[in-house]
């Protein structure tokens, strides 16, 4: 019996092997495959958004503003004692043909006419004070009695600051002598010292105080005036 050749075997193996073995990209996919199912992770679905009444009721319902509140207390502003009455208190000193140091309260009285808003003020820009005063000269006492116009300019009229202007009569009743007529013109400006009252008033002027035919004082004075509520 012969024996067959081994190149002739050799070659069978191979069709054999290649017949019953799958080809290259067979198991190509077959790898992808396998490591796209290991790999890939499962994506999970997104959740809705919440639709809840009460979520929805927080987001969109407005804020309320904020309660408002009465700074104003009626009772403070009837005054200290709660009568309303509007007044002041007024120091003075005036050098010249004889000096003077001189204490004044006056309550104050509003225009009815509203003479401020006719010139072009404000309503209230005009205010008349009487009232009654101590003084002492060089050589005299008196007990004067005051009645004054008073015109408030516009506000900050006067680099920022708020100017006024007042005129009036000073009548002596008694002190070292009964009588005697005197008058004063002055010029003031308001500065805000955060009194609930009102500002306080620093004025410049000429005064002139006599006390019968016999003592007289006259010249430059300073004064300063600051409103009470009573």
């Amino acid at each position: 019996m012969k024996r067959n050749n081994p190149l002739i075997l050799f070659i069978l193996a191979l069709l054999i092997l290649a017949i019953c073995s799958p080809s290259a990209e067979a198991q190509s996919k077959i790898i992808r495959k396998t490591i796209k199912k290991v790999v890939t992770p499962q994506i999970a679905p997104a959740q809705p958004p919440n639709t809840d009444a009460s979520a929805e009721s927080t987001v969109d319902e407005p804020v309320p503003p904020p309660p408002e509140f009465n700074t104003k207390n009626p009772k403070e502003n009837r005054g200290i004692f709660g009568w309303g009455i509007n007044t002041d208190l007024s120091g003075k000193f005036l050098t010249g043909n004889g000096s003077l140091l001189g204490l004044r309260g006056n309550i104050i009285f509003s225009d009815p006419l509203s003479i401020g808003e006719r010139i072009g003020l404000a309503e209230d820009a005009v205010e008349f004070k009487t009232g009654l005063g101590v003084g002492f000269g060089n050589n005299f006492t008196t007990v004067p009695l005051f009645a004054d116009t008073v015109i408030y300019l516009k506000e900050n009229s006067l680099f920022g600051m708020d100017p006024y202007l007042g005129a009036g009569l000073i009548y002596n009743l008694f002190g070292t002598a009964s009588g005697g007529l005197g008058g004063q013109l002055y010029f003031g400006i308001l500065a805000d010292f955060g009194f609930e009252a009102g500002k306080t008033g620093f004025a410049l002027g000429y005064g002139n105080y006599k006390v019968a035919d016999k003592y007289s004082a006259d010249g430059i004075f300073f004064a300063v005036t600051q409103p009470f509520t009573l």
